[in-house]
């Protein structure tokens, strides 16, 4: 055997052993994330599927562990299967291709290995949210000293749920009790968040809508000036106005009502840019062919600007309700606490942590309401919002 064939033989040897490891890795590497993350989703599920349908009483806990104990053992040996044999395909597809794809191959399983963490990162604090409602009283911050990843609650209940609600007000601890005798105004709280944040979404578009429209459109004198003087004060920190928008609001009289909640920040320079950038994209043809029908100044708006902008309106809609959702600082600021129907769930929730200790599991359960009229806005809205996410960004 020449030296070019002990080479080539060498050569082989080593392709096959970095296989071998890649091989090895590959299965190593999924079936540990399949068991800590898809595990833990998979007996969050059981253990809350658990808590509905074994009966209330003494041997109801250990029926919910058997359960979840059999049903474990059935999913983590499906995982391993389906591991092992997801792995073995993918290696074969990645050691069938020549060079060229194997880059494009190991470059997409690192984008979509990125993304997967990119998942995982954002998806957790929802996930220990979750789980943190589920658990009983006093057990918020228990974990398990065998598995410090089992942050599944291992006796779920719906016990702050129901506090929160006030289906059920007793409480086991007098600290608990004051807590929940302070907050029998959740539901007031929601409902005030809802009003204002939609009131708010609603006269923002509008309003943005508008003055877009007149930006785009329409000759004016200085209009250019006009509108690079309105984008100049988006560099200055919002911080700044509070306290004269504070002094404002107390002079008009609105302090503690819900004007005062979102009348200060009605006009959105950032709403004006976003929807004249996409309305710099629309024909004028359009509007010219509108006018010579006999349409009024009005009408070309309703009729012919806003469906064609409808996307980015709805996106302008769903960011503003988004951020009034939320908005703690000035909501907090502006709030009469001697009055329960001024006061909107960023306050509310704050109401649920006490001044020496906080109850977790309330905190957790009400915020997994609070997040319930923005998920369900983006589900039926999702489409526009993406679309108007990706148009209107560069001017054709």
């Amino acid at each position: 055997m020449n030296s070019a064939q002990i080479l080539e033989h060498h050569n082989k040897n080593s392709v096959k052993a970095q296989r071998i490891i890649l091989f090895v890795f590959l299965i190593a590497l999924m079936i540990s994330m399949s068991y800590v993350i898809s595990g833990q989703l998979f007996k969050f599920g059981v253990m809350a599927f658990s808590a509905f349908v074994t009966p209330e009483g003494p041997d109801a806990v250990t029926e919910a562990g058997k359960l979840m104990q059999s049903m474990t053992v059935v999913y983590n040996g499906l995982a391993v299967v389906l591991t092992i044999v997801l792995t073995i395909f993918v290696v074969k597809k990645f050691l069938a291709t020549g060079h060229e794809h194997r880059m494009s191959f190991i470059r997409r399983m690192v984008l979509y290995l990125a993304l997967i963490i990119g998942v995982v990162v954002v998806l957790f604090p929802f996930f220990w949210m979750l789980c943190t409602a589920f658990k009983p009283s006093g057990q918020e911050l228990v974990i398990s000293k065998t598995n410090p990843f089992d942050i599944v609650p291992s006796e779920p209940t719906l016990d702050n749920f129901r506090r929160v609600l006030k289906v059920d007000a007793a409480s086991k601890s007098l600290a608990a009790v004051d807590a929940v005798e302070q907050k029998k105004n959740f539901g007031t709280y929601f409902l005030n968040s809802l009003l204002v944040a939609t009131t708010a979404a609603f006269l923002v578009t509008f309003f943005a809508a508008m003055g877009a429209y007149v930006f785009s459109k329409k000759q004016l004198p200085y209009k250019q000036q006009i509108f690079m003087l309105l984008l100049a004060t988006m560099m200055i920190p919002g911080m700044m106005f509070m306290v004269p928008q504070f002094f404002m609001v107390c002079k008009m009289g609105l302090f503690g009502t819900k004007w005062a909640m979102f009348l200060p920040h009605l006009a959105s320079v950032f709403g004006i840019f976003m929807l004249k950038q996409f309305m710099d994209t629309i024909p004028d043809s359009l509007i010219e062919a509108a006018q010579i029908d006999g349409a009024s100044e009005w009408q070309v708006f309703t009729v012919v600007i806003v469906p064609l902008a409808l996307p980015i309106i709805l996106t302008l809609f769903l960011l503003t309700f988004l951020f009034h959702w939320s908005n703690f600082l000035w909501q907090l600021i502006v709030t009469n606490f001697e009055n329960p129907l001024s006061i909107t769930l960023p306050v509310g929730l704050a109401l649920f942590r006490g001044q020496y200790t906080s109850e977790l599991g309330l905190i957790m359960s009400a915020s997994c309401f609070s997040i319930v009229p923005i998920a369900v806005l983006f589900l039926f809205a999702q489409r526009y919002f993406i679309e108007g996410m990706t148009q209107g960004a560069v001017k054709e």
